[in-house]
């Protein structure tokens, strides 16, 4: 594809962007420990969604001539933070397969139940201190995230922040739509 197309096309890859990133920022801010482990783990499936998609349209953003330096440090910033949401994901999911009724891994060990909690509340923490420090990570990013997208909205010409205001509108509709915060225990 030609820079023109990344050109043209960039208002709506940047309001996809910051659509599904915003939203996920949202759903890793709600308070994880009154949540029952199936709810979290499709908390952490909803996020994950959310920050692959704004991966990928930051990807095309950052195609145009347009873009700064400070969208490509914020690309990688995003790669992180969605590494660190794989491994909540991933230190969830072990501790899903030491705590499910049937545990093919604790009847592999020949271990009983109460023998498979340690290790499950190991995989508990892991992901609890992982997601700390990504709430942590997300503070901090708030500021510098605003100051760019405000840097970048002063740069578009009157019709690119039109389609960029009307499509970012759009994009934030639907992800509130179809990735509401889940009930407990739903």
């Amino acid at each position: 594809m030609s820079s023109l197309h990344f050109n043209l096309n960039r208002p709506i890859h940047l309001a996809r962007r910051n659509a599904f990133f915003e939203r996920a920022a949202e759903l890793l801010n709600i308070p994880i420990l009154g949540l029952d482990l199936r709810t979290r783990l499709r908390l952490v499936d909803t996020i994950l969604s959310l920050l692959q998609a704004a991966e990928r349209h930051a990807f095309f953003a950052a195609r145009s001539v347009d873009t700064s330096e400070r969208e490509r440090d914020f690309q990688r910033v995003l790669h992180l933070i969605t590494d660190n949401a794989q491994s909540i994901d991933t230190m969830w999911q072990q501790q899903a397969h030491l705590v499910e009724e049937e545990s093919s891994l604790c009847r592999f060990l020949g271990a009983s139940p109460e023998q498979c909690v340690l290790p499950a509340m190991h995989y508990q923490r892991r992901a609890e201190d992982i997601h700390q420090g990504l709430w942590h990570v997300l503070q901090l990013v708030h500021v510098p995230y605003r100051q760019m997208h405000e840097a970048i909205r002063e740069a578009m010409s009157a019709e690119e922040r039109e389609r960029y205001d009307r499509a970012y509108a759009s994009f934030r509709q639907e992800v509130l739509t179809r990735f509401p915060v889940p009930a407990p225990g739903a």
